[in-house]
C-alpha cells in the first residue's frame, strides 16, 4: 500500500469505517461499517418512531375522543372560553324577614315565579291595628250623621215655631218677646246644625 493509501485507511477507521485492501489496480477498496454504527442505527429509528408518536399522539387521543364523548342533546351547546353573566338583583317592595325560599343561589328562575316567602306577621298585626283604626273612624263618621240628622230636625223645628209665632203675633196672640226667643231658638239650631256638618268632614 502506498502512503496515500495508509493516510486515507487511518482517517476512514477514525470516523469509524472499515477500509479493507483489494488486490489489483484499478479496484476501490471495500468500505465496511463499523460495529459501533451498526449498534446506533436501531436507535436512530427509535428516536424517530417516538417523536412521531409525540406528534401525533394528541391528535390521535381528539380524534377518539371526539368520536365516543356523550353527544348534548338538542339545543344544548359545548365550547372552551369564557362566560359572562350579568347579576340581577331581587329586592322586595316591602322590607321584612323571609319565612320560605324556594331556590337556591344560581337556579334558573322564570318571570312571575315565586322564589321566596316573606314573614308578614308584622304586616298582620299592622293591618289588624288599621282596620280597627278604620272602623273606629266608620262609627265616628256615623255618629256624626246622626247628629247632623238630629241638628237639621231641630232647624226644621224652630223654623216652624218661628212661622207660626210670626204669624201670631199681629193677630195678639202672641208677644214680641216670644217671637225674639223663636228667632234665638232658630240661630242656635242653624249653628248646630252648621257644627254637625263639618264633624261630618272630618270624620
Amino acid at each position: 500500500m502506498t502512503d496515500q493509501n495508509l493516510r486515507s485507511t487511518d482517517a476512514a477507521e477514525n470516523l469509524g469505517i472499515t477500509v479493507e485492501p483489494t488486490e489489483g489496480r484499478g479496484r476501490l477498496p471495500a468500505v465496511i461499517e463499523h460495529p459501533s454504527l451498526q449498534r446506533k442505527r436501531p436507535r436512530l429509528h427509535l428516536a424517530i418512531l417516538a417523536l412521531l408518536i409525540i406528534v401525533a399522539g394528541p391528535g390521535i387521543g381528539w380524534f377518539w375522543w371526539y368520536q365516543h364523548h356523550p353527544r348534548l342533546p338538542p339545543g344544548i351547546a359545548w365550547g372552551n372560553g369564557r362566560l359572562e353573566a350579568d347579576p340581577i338583583d331581587i329586592d322586595t317592595k316591602f322590607a321584612g324577614r323571609i319565612a320560605k325560599l324556594f331556590v337556591d343561589q344560581g337556579d334558573m328562575v322564570k318571570a312571575g315565579q315565586v322564589v321566596a316567602m316573606m314573614d308578614t306577621r308584622d304586616l298582620e298585626a299592622s293591618l289588624k291595628k288599621s282596620q280597627a283604626l278604620v272602623g273606629q273612624a266608620q262609627r265616628a263618621l256615623d255618629e256624626a250623621n246622626a247628629k247632623l240628622t238630629q241638628q237639621q230636625t231641630q232647624v226644621r223645628l224652630a223654623q216652624q215655631e218661628l212661622d207660626r209665632t210670626s204669624a201670631l203675633v199681629p193677630r195678639g196672640f202672641a208677644t214680641i218677646e216670644l217671637l225674639d226667643q223663636r228667632r234665638q231658638q232658630m240661630n242656635s239650631a242653624v249653628a248646630a246644625e252648621n257644627a254637625a256638618t263639618h264633624r261630618v268632614a272630618e270624620a
